[in-house]
């Protein structure tokens, strides 16, 4: 086993979690690198990891051209810079580390695809969700027969206002032209679980959704701290998220108490699709944004049997079509860590990658691919208020 060196591309909160990780598998790699273009938080991260100021860059290209031997990067910048980033770190042939979604649109994704392809070089996107043993365990079963064949699929993934209200605020995250859209943001992990538990390629989406209920409102202030006359009475008050924001010396960042009526995002707030899988399986999907908790809700109806799961209780129930009884798997399933325990496992699959080439992670390019092309059909079926065939989005990029 090697000691591999990483580095970081994009030094904010998931930069910095992603590196946490990695330190965490002892002896197998160390962080010799970061590009981030805010001072403030190259410096937190240069003193969180111990870096010479010499390893640290404000942009990607000084950190490439800088002789630091790279084993491995973790690209974790917003989406709208990950095709030019990307296809930068392929061409000198470094692995990459991808946060998800691959790019925040289909062209940008379309040249990540073709670097990969002309270079050779992999790329593990972050769905970390296939790591986590609960979706392990669902696709155990599917995979194993016992719901029989699969007929349809319902699918939820539910955020309570408090979840809501953080992404609302982020000014990096509530806008199109930043992610591309909340779906691809917010969705792209319970795209790619959807086609890794079908296990066939989605033929054709149709969608529906708005953005109904988080536009400007009279009535209220510019932000919670500014004497807001609901605030008391508001589910999406800063106060209740953020707690310290009613110190004089709180250092939180103005946006995170920014009105949730008043950030002017242009994103939907509510959105529901249908897809068809060229193995005859049919899905509806649903992202709800005022759910009582957190949590993505599984509904497979089989031939054989019915599978009902819930991600934030940790239960899978089958039950037999003839029987009537019910099976359960959990409570007693792992979940320790981020995202049910998936974000740990994730990056020791990506250093396994780095220790022998024949361990292929389980999201490389082509699962990275797939989601991106349910995702921006199902965004393009929302604009143009029609059923999308994705074979004209999937034709983009040929032998894939």
């Amino acid at each position: 086993m090697r000691l591999h060196n990483i580095a970081v591309v994009g030094g904010g909160s998931r930069g910095k979690s992603s590196a946490k990780r990695v330190m965490r598998e002892e002896g197998r790699a160390k962080i010799v690198g970061v590009a981030e273009p805010d001072e403030n938080r190259r410096a937190l991260f240069r003193e969180e990891f111990t870096l010479p100021d010499r390893a640290c860059f404000k942009g990607y290209k000084d950190l490439l051209q800088s002789g630091i031997k790279i084993g491995g990067v973790f690209i974790t910048t917003m989406p709208d810079s990950h095709a030019e980033i990307t296809c930068a770190f392929l061409e000198n042939g470094i692995p990459v580390f991808l946060e998800k979604p691959m790019s925040d649109s289909i062209d940008g994704t379309v040249k990540i695809v073709n670097a990969a392809k002309k270079t050779g070089t992999l790329i593990h996107v972050g769905f970390n969700c296939r790591y986590a043993p609960f979706f392990e365990k669902i696709k155990e079963i599917v995979s194993s027969g016992k719901l029989g064949g699969i007929v349809s699929v319902e699918w939820k993934e539910i955020l309570t206002p408090a979840h809501w209200a953080t992404y609302c605020r982020y000014p990096s995250y509530n806008k199109r032209n930043v992610i591309g859209s909340w779906l691809l943001e917010k969705c792209c992990h319970d795209l790619d679980l959807m086609n890794w538990i079908i296990d066939s390629r989605c033929s054709r989406v149709c969608s529906v959704g708005n953005r109904s209920h988080f536009n400007r409102k009279d009535g209220v202030s510019q932000y919670c701290t500014d004497d807001c006359p609901v605030e008391k009475s508001c589910i999406f008050s800063a106060y209740k998220s953020y707690p310290e924001l009613r110190d004089s010396g709180s250092k939180l960042e103005k946006y995170k108490s920014m009105c949730v009526y008043r950030t002017d995002s242009d994103l939907v707030d509510h959105q529901s699709s249908v897809l068809e899988y060229e193995n005859g399986v049919t899905v509806c999907f649903s992202l709800i944004p005022l759910g009582s908790v957190n949590t993505r809700t599984v509904y497979i109806c089989g031939t054989e049997a019915a599978l009902n799961a819930d991600w934030i209780k940790n239960i899978i129930r089958i039950v037999p079509h003839e029987s009537g009884e019910e099976i359960f798997c959990g409570p007693d399933l792992p979940s320790a860590g981020g995202h049910g325990g998936g974000d740990q496992k994730i990056i020791s699959a990506f250093l396994d990658y780095l220790d022998d080439r024949n361990n292929r992670p389980k999201t490389t390019i082509e699962e990275g691919w797939e989601s991106m092309v349910v995702g921006c059909g199902i965004d393009k079926s929302l604009k143009e208020h029609r059923v999308v065939e994705l074979s004209t989005l999937r034709n983009m990029v040929e032998g894939i």
